[in-house]
């Protein structure tokens, strides 16, 4: 689920899903209620569970996660920096999908 918190911050465990990604907007999805279809390709996951913080999981050699924590920058503009160098636009955002443009 997706929430903004007074400092304007992310929440809720997202996981990408690249099925519906287009026009360079990736598509996100609750990663414990969403019904994903069966893959090959590792889900890319984001996780705005702790305030002011994000834990980014990308699949590893052997598909299992690799995670690493980060802070959570908002830049306006529904803008967010993540870490050092990432940086998301959010264009949607709701209960069930949040989609972000990077860059």
């Amino acid at each position: 689920m997706m929430a903004r918190t007074q400092t304007g911050g992310l929440s809720g465990t997202w996981a990408h899903s690249y099925e519906e990604d287009e026009g360079g907007v990736q598509v996100y999805r609750p990663s414990d209620t969403f019904p994903f279809p069966p893959s090959r390709q590792g889900r890319a996951t984001l996780d705005f569970s702790d305030a002011g913080k994000v834990v980014s999981g990308m699949p590893g050699p052997d598909d299992r996660q690799v995670r690493a924590s980060a802070g959570i920058t908002p830049l306006g503009m529904n803008r967010f920096r993540l870490g050092d160098a990432r940086v998301i636009e959010v264009l949607e955002s709701g209960p069930d999908v949040l989609k972000v443009r990077p860059g």
